[in-house]
């Protein structure tokens, strides 16, 4: 029977018909894709609110904020009497903020003319206007001057931050000692480098509050901290000294470059150290990069004659030799592993005295033999060679000291005076220093200590032994050799009037690069020293780097130029005379009338800093007798001079100034100006 379309579906079995269990399935499938559906967002919901939120949270404070961080106030660096030799000042820095500028094109030549940009400068600054951003900075750390001329302006969307610049009040002065601190205020040499992280301070942050277009809505700061103060060992006065007698000593001698440094011996402290040529480090960047070397501490030489301070203490500490026994000098000639060495002048046969006094290298050559290998270079090192000092500065030099094993038969002859041995400048003062200080190496000291913003005294640098290297025979022994290198040896033009100085001369020839041998040109010529000899202020290393013309040896340019800066540092430091020998030629006075009980030093007694003194008046001298006059001027630690002879007609200082010990009296003398 045919099927009618109004009848109903068959059956098949007792089960539904299978239209609607596929339609039911179809059904559960939906459910469960949902339940899946649904199951995967609820996990991913958890996962952003949940275990993503710190993220998603720095996600959109990122998309909103934008931090600035502001250069903090650096520390002062102060020289030990607290004047300033570094400061960090307010400077404005220009920033912008695009979404605010309506036509970049004209704000971008307009500050371009404010800020003297050249044409590829302006075509920068309309780029950095047209940036889709909250901040832009235009300028950091601009002049006062056209930071003036910008808000004259009055440009919408453009606006300052005060940040900090470094400045050096004193430009060139000690320049190589402070360093310098970068645009970005970071310390990049010298003790700025050395001290960043005290120097430093934290940094300011300034963070500015977007919307959702990137419109800035508003901004919170927080304040930057001052750095802490750096207190350098360096005498403001002694430096400016240094500086001026080096650069004055450099153009005379059209030497290459130069070194001065002055140390306190007792304690190791860094008076002065000066190099040249320098730079400002308000400007470092206008510079030739080779000015920014500290040479003092860097720069290696052979130190020559100088070198003979070593050799004549080991060997007056290990009695090889009597100061008068005579060494047989060959004439100017020795002949070693058949090589000769020849002195700088022909000398035949002269004391061991008469050696270091006329720098015999010939005379040193025999004592060193006396003394051997390994005896020679013990003191080298005792004396700190071959090693760095430990100075507060960056790049320091060790200098040039090969093993015993690895010398060859000229290298003893050579090293006794001054050759085959690198030493840098500060080196040799420091050896310097333990002959005027009795007999102890001291670590050289640039930094007193550092203090919080408050002045508390976070670190204090306090004088350091590093070893004793001489006996106090052999440094008085050693020192009366010395002061008679001055007074009537190769050092004559160091000597200092009214103060006994007791010093060493030096020439060292330099390689010459083309040929690999000693130049007969150039060379370094240098001299240190300490004054006065008794009672030592300070160490002073003279140096000039291959100074032209003639005469230039050690004696004719770099012991003047030790003269010259010990003389006013005397006179700066108010140091007593302790030589009335100029005194003496005019009037018959004994010396101990001269000189004030308190300033000599007592038989047997060890050397001691000189007495601090406090400044008195100028007493009246018109119509006094020569010697009543010198006396009297003498007891105020004054320097006299006198001209002619007689009774004072004239005196300088006038009666009634206020003077200091180590001034200069000058007093004009007359038969015909009887007492008063």
């Amino acid at each position: 029977m045919p099927h009618s379309p109004l009848m109903p579906p068959a059956m098949t079995g007792d089960g539904p018909p299978r239209n609607e269990r596929g339609t039911r399935l179809r059904l559960m499938l939906l459910a469960l894709s949902i339940s899946l559906w649904s199951l995967v967002i609820g996990i991913r919901l958890v996962h952003l609110q949940v275990l993503g939120q710190d993220f998603f949270e720095k996600q959109g404070t990122r998309q909103s904020e934008r931090t600035i961080k502001l250069d903090p106030r650096r520390g002062p660096i102060l020289d030990r009497e607290g004047r300033a030799l570094a400061v960090s000042v307010d400077v404005d820095s220009l920033y912008a903020v695009p979404q605010d500028i309506d036509d970049p094109q004209s704000t971008a030549g307009t500050l371009a003319r404010a800020l003297g940009l050249d044409a590829a400068g302006r075509r920068e600054l309309v780029a950095k206007l047209q940036k889709d951003r909250a901040f832009v900075w235009i300028e950091r750390k601009v002049d006062p001057g056209t930071a003036r001329r910008v808000r004259d302006l009055e440009l919408d969307g453009v606006g300052f931050l005060t940040e900090h610049r470094r400045y050096y009040p004193q430009r060139e002065l000690a320049a190589h000692v402070l360093g310098w601190a970068g645009l970005d205020n970071t310390g990049m040499s010298g003790i700025e480098y050395a001290y960043e992280k005290e120097i430093a301070g934290r940094a300011a942050k300034v963070v500015v509050h977007t919307d959702a277009r990137r419109r800035p809505v508003g901004h919170t700061e927080r304040p930057s901290t001052e750095g802490h103060t750096v207190v350098l060992a360096i005498d403001e006065r002694i430096q400016h000294i240094a500086e001026r007698e080096l650069e004055r000593a450099v153009k005379e001698t059209r030497a290459a470059a130069g070194s001065v440094i002055v140390v306190e011996p007792f304690s190791g402290d860094i008076l002065a150290m000066a190099g040249w040529p320098t730079f400002n480090p308000n400007r470092y960047s206008a510079y030739p990069a080779s000015r920014w070397r500290n040479r003092m501490v860097s720069d290696v030489f052979e130190p020559g004659s100088t070198f003979k301070i070593v050799t004549a203490a080991a060997a007056i500490q290990e009695g090889v030799v009597g100061l008068d026994e005579v060494l047989d000098c060959g004439n100017g000639q020795i002949l070693i592993a058949n090589t000769v060495i020849n002195d700088h002048k022909a000398f035949d046969h002269l004391t061991f005295r008469e050696a270091v006094v006329h720098s015999s290298d010939i005379g040193m050559i025999r004592v060193a033999q006396r003394l051997g290998r390994e005896n020679f270079y013990r003191y080298v090192r005792a004396f700190g060679f071959g090693e760095p000092t430990g100075v507060d500065l960056p790049g320091e030099s060790g200098g040039l000291l090969r093993p015993t094993a690895r010398w060859s038969a000229l290298s003893l002859p050579s090293m006794s005076f001054g050759q085959e041995i690198g030493v840098t400048p500060l080196q040799m003062a420091m050896a310097g220093a333990a002959v005027a200080n009795g007999g102890y190496l001291m670590r050289p000291l640039l930094v007193k200590r550092v203090e919080a913003a408050d002045g508390q005294v976070v670190k204090e640098v306090k004088p350091v032994i590093v070893r004793r290297v001489l006996e106090p025979d052999t440094v008085d022994t050693l020192t009366a050799l010395l002061e008679r290198v001055v007074r009537n040896g190769t050092g004559h033009r160091a000597a200092v009037p009214g103060y006994v100085v007791a010093g060493k001369t030096g020439t060292a020839q330099k390689v010459d690069p083309a040929t690999g041998r000693y130049s007969m040109v150039d060379h370094v010529a240098s001299f240190v020293g300490f004054v006065p000899a008794s009672r030592p202020a300070f160490v002073v290393l003279a140096s000039l780097d291959t100074p032209r013309g003639f005469p230039n040896q050690g004696g004719d340019v770099a012991a003047p130029l030790f003269a010259r800066v010990a003389r006013h540092a005397l006179r700066a430091l108010a140091v007593p005379p302790d030589d009335a020998d100029r005194v003496l030629r005019a009037v018959a006075v004994a010396p101990e009338t001269l000189v004030p009980a308190a300033y000599r030093p007592a038989a047997g007694s060890e050397r001691v800093s000189p007495p601090s003194t406090e400044p008195g008046i100028m007493p009246d001298l018109q119509g006094r007798s020569a010697r009543e006059a010198a006396i009297a001027a003498a007891r105020q630690g004054l320097v006299v001079e006198l001209e002619g002879s007689g009774h004072v007609v004239g005196q300088t200082p006038a009666p009634g100034t206020v003077v200091e010990a180590g001034l200069t009296c000058r007093l004009t003398l007359s038969r015909t100006g009887g007492p008063r």
